[in-house]
């Protein structure tokens, strides 16, 4: 991508035509965010938002399903279903006074057992979202039935969901003109940002993961003890006063019965 930048800043500067040096570093770049998903191992969302161990979520919002519209009019059971008539209905109990909160807070439960999630958005919208891997299911199954005053009752009505764009959208850069190659660069320079700002959060990751790792070390075992425990084994393994002396000093303590109590926790 930085190969990408300099090229079109080249051609910018030297006002360059079509020569297919940008095109093409632009279709790598493609295939490189388009395997993005395999290449993190689950754990960069569209968003560049770096999750682990849980897998990369995809969000969305459902429409005609906003706050405002939960927060007026009178009471209503909404039932979810997720992956056809088969699977069992999660429903959620709307009534009027509930706060933001609460509201999320009841979708959140229901949903959770089809691996869904809910939560507030930066807009105070109700946004949801599925492992990327679940979201191809979700979506074209995901279906609601009302009492007839959000949504129709009687049967299950297919929604529509609106996906999160996601940060980096390179089918859409074009490189035809001049024109197009600024706002090109303008959309790499960003997406450049997004990058760093999800190197630097896998990176505090690891570095989190390796003192995890290094706390959970056994303590090292002071020299001492260990040249105190090779003296042993050799004065016990050597016939004589003092072998004897050592295994006796040893079993100073040891009695019968705590021996057999010992052996009786095996």
């Amino acid at each position: 991508m930085q190969a990408l930048k300099s090229e079109l800043a080249a051609k910018l500067a030297a006002r360059m035509g079509r020569d297919g040096q940008v095109e093409a570093r632009v279709r790598q770049f493609s295939n490189t965010w388009r395997q993005r998903a395999s290449a993190s191992g689950g754990t960069l969302d569209a968003q560049l938002s770096y999750s682990s161990p849980k897998t990369a979520q995809q969000s969305f919002t459902i429409r005609g399903l906003t706050m405002a519209s939960l927060q007026e009019g009178p009471q209503e059971v909404l039932a979810f279903s997720v992956g056809g008539a088969s699977q069992s209905l999660r429903s959620v109990n709307i009534e009027p006074g509930l706060s933001e909160e609460e509201i999320i807070a009841r979708f959140d439960r229901a949903l959770l057992a089809s691996n869904i999630r809910v939560r507030k958005g930066d807009q105070g919208q109700i946004v949801f979202s599925t492992p990327e891997a679940s979201w191809a299911g979700v979506r074209d199954s995901l279906s609601v039935r009302g009492g007839g005053i959000r949504f129709p009752t009687g049967q299950m009505n297919r929604v529509k969901t609106d996906v999160e764009p996601p940060a980096i959208a390179p089918e859409e850069w074009d490189t035809g003109d001049l024109e197009a190659l600024r706002a090109t660069l303008h959309e790499v320079v960003q997406a450049l940002a997004h990058v760093q700002q999800a190197r630097d959060s896998v990176s505090l990751a690891l570095a989190q993961a390796t003192t995890r790792v290094d706390s959970a070390q056994p303590a090292p075992v002071p020299a001492g003890i260990d040249t105190l425990a090779q003296r042993f084994n050799e004065t016990a393994t050597t016939p004589g006063y003092e072998s004897l002396l050592a295994i006796s000093s040893a079993l100073v303590g040891i009695s019968r019965e705590r021996v057999i109590a010992l052996l009786g926790l095996r």
